[in-house]
């Protein structure tokens, strides 16, 4: 299962607070062509949700939690980064 740090579930609450996104707005990580993007997107049956202070704030289908399994989404600096079990901060 992807492990995501306080900082990056923070930042990821701040993104939305910023876009002024509904409480049932989360994000959620998609393929976009060769590299993952980052959707506004609502819950859905199945998904695997993150919550920060109360606020879902990422949600992955089961294919995204299956390839994220083994990373952690952190922060580096002002930039959110995932990070593989083998790689240190």
């Amino acid at each position: 299962m992807l492990t995501v740090t306080d900082a990056a579930a923070a930042r990821l609450a701040e993104f939305l607070d910023a876009e002024n996104c509904p409480q049932e707005i989360a994000i959620r990580f998609v393929v976009d062509g060769q590299a993952l993007a980052m959707r506004p997107d609502r819950e859905r049956p199945g998904d695997t949700t993150y919550a920060h202070q109360g606020r879902t704030v990422l949600l992955l289908d089961r294919e995204m939690a299956e390839l994220l399994a083994n990373e952690t989404l952190d922060m580096d600096g002002e930039k959110l980064v995932l990070r593989g079990e083998s790689e240190s901060p």
